[in-house]
C-alpha cells in the first residue's frame, strides 16, 4: 500500500502546474520559501524558476511556462532590473493571449498604479534596462507590453504597510488559486476543432476565448456540460453580473479549405431571467492579411429578442469570409461588445465560436 506521503505526491502530481514567475534573492529567502510549501500542502504542484541561479539556457525555462495552467507573476520594487524575469513575462503573456494559461498578477508590497505607469524606482529601473538593450527594439517593446497586459488582469496585493501579515496573504493567494484550478481542466480533452474537421467545421470552446473577467467568480461561473457532436464534456462560461462585456478570440486561415466561403457564429445562450440586454450587441469580424492590410465587418444585434429559448443553444452569426489561399494565409479576429455600462447585464451562457462553411447544412455544434 502506498504511504500517505507517496498518495499526496502522486495528487499534486495530477494537478496542473503552477508557474512563479519573481526576481530576487531575498524575496526567494523570505516569500517564496513560505509560498512555495504552501503550495505544495495544498496538492498544488509549483514550479518554482531555479534555472537562473544555475546558468541554465532560459529556453528550458520557458518550456515550463508553455507546460503550465497557470502562473503567478510576482511584482516587487526590484522586478525590472532582470531581463530574465521580464523575458519569463513575455512567454506569459504570450500564453495567457493563446488561451493556455491564467495569470494572477502579484503586487508584494508594491502599487498596481507604479506597475502599469512604470512608476518611481520599479519604473526608473526598466527604464535604465532600456536603455541597455536599446540595439533590441522588438525585445523592450514586448517587456512594455507585458507588463501592461498582465496588470489588467485582476490581481493580489499587499501594501507597503498593512495588517496582513505574508501568512495571511499567502493563504489567500493559495486559495485563488485552488479556484482557479478547480475551473481547469484537468484531463485535456481533444480539440473540438479536431473532431469536427472531416466536415469542414471548427470550433474554438469558451476557455479559449478572452472573456473580460471570466477569471472572478462574481462575474462568471465555469461548469462542464456533456455536447453530443463531441461525445464529451465541455466548459461553458455562465454570466453572473457585469455592465462591461467584451468577449474576443481568434483563429488562423491554413487550417481553411481555400476558396471556401466560411461563416463565424457565437453559439450563447440566454436563459429566462436574462436581464440588461435591451441595448444592441456589437459584433466585428476583422480578417487581417499577411502585410498588414484588413478587412472588417461590423454589425449590431438585440440580445434581448433571444431571451427564453430554453435549453436551445443560439447561433449569432459575426461575419462571413472566403478563404484566402494557403500561400497567403491570414488571421481572423471576431469579438462580441457591449459597452453601456448603466446596464447590469446577467443569464448569458457561452459555450464558443464555430467557424463553418456557409454552403453547407447548418449544423448545432
Amino acid at each position: 500500500m502506498a504511504s500517505s506521503s507517496v498518495m499526496g505526491q502522486m495528487r499534486t502530481a495530477m494537478q496542473p502546474q503552477v508557474f512563479i514567475n519573481f526576481r530576487g534573492s531575498e524575496l526567494r529567502r523570505s516569500f517564496i520559501a513560505f509560498l512555495q510549501p504552501a503550495m505544495r500542502e495544498a496538492n498544488i504542484n509549483v514550479f518554482i524558476d531555479e534555472l537562473e541561479l544555475m546558468g541554465t539556457d532560459l529556453e528550458n525555462l520557458l518550456v515550463r511556462i508553455e507546460e503550465s495552467k497557470v502562473a503567478l507573476a510576482i511584482f516587487s520594487k526590484d522586478y525590472t532590473s532582470s531581463v530574465w524575469c521580464l523575458d519569463e513575462l513575455v512567454k506569459i503573456k504570450e500564453c495567457k493571449d493563446q488561451g493556455d494559461l491564467r495569470v494572477i498578477p502579484i503586487f508584494y508590497k508594491l502599487e498596481p498604479s507604479v506597475v502599469k505607469y512604470l512608476q518611481g524606482s520599479f519604473g526608473d529601473n526598466f527604464r535604465n534596462l532600456k536603455r541597455n538593450h536599446q540595439h533590441e527594439p522588438v525585445k523592450t517593446q514586448k517587456w512594455e507590453e507585458a507588463l501592461t497586459s498582465i496588470t489588467q488582469t485582476i490581481g493580489m496585493r499587499l501594501p507597503e504597510q498593512s495588517d496582513r501579515s505574508d501568512k495571511e496573504f499567502i493563504n489567500s493567494i493559495v486559495r485563488e488559486v485552488k479556484k482557479l484550478l478547480a475551473n481547469i481542466h484537468i484531463i485535456e480533452k481533444p480539440p473540438r476543432e479536431a473532431t469536427n474537421q472531416s466536415r469542414g467545421i471548427f470550433f474554438v470552446p469558451a476557455r479559449k476565448l478572452d472573456i473580460t473577467h471570466s477569471e472572478n467568480p462574481e462575474n462568471w461561473t465555469w461548469s462542464s456540460i456533456y455536447d453530443g457532436q463531441s461525445e464529451a464534456d465541455i466548459e461553458v462560461a455562465t454570466l453572473i453580473t457585469v455592465y462591461w462585456l467584451h468577449i474576443t478570440g481568434n483563429f488562423h486561415t491554413r487550417k481553411l479549405t481555400p476558396g471556401t466561403k466560411y461563416e463565424v457564429v457565437f453559439i450563447l445562450n440566454l436563459d429566462d431571467t436574462a436581464a440588461g440586454w435591451e441595448e444592441p450587441v456589437t459584433l466585428k469580424l476583422k480578417l487581417e492579411h499577411r502585410g498588414g492590410s484588413q478587412s472588417i465587418q461590423e454589425r449590431t444585434l438585440s440580445l434581448d429578442d433571444y431571451i427564453g429559448d430554453g435549453n436551445n443553444w443560439v447561433d449569432i452569426q459575426v461575419g462571413e469570409f472566403e478563404a484566402p489561399p494557403k500561400s497567403a494565409a491570414a488571421k481572423i479576429f471576431f469579438s462580441l461588445h457591449q459597452y453601456v455600462d448603466t446596464d447590469r447585464k446577467d443569464g448569458l451562457v457561452v459555450k464558443g465560436v464555430a467557424i463553418r462553411p456557409t454552403a453547407r447544412d447548418q449544423v448545432t455544434i
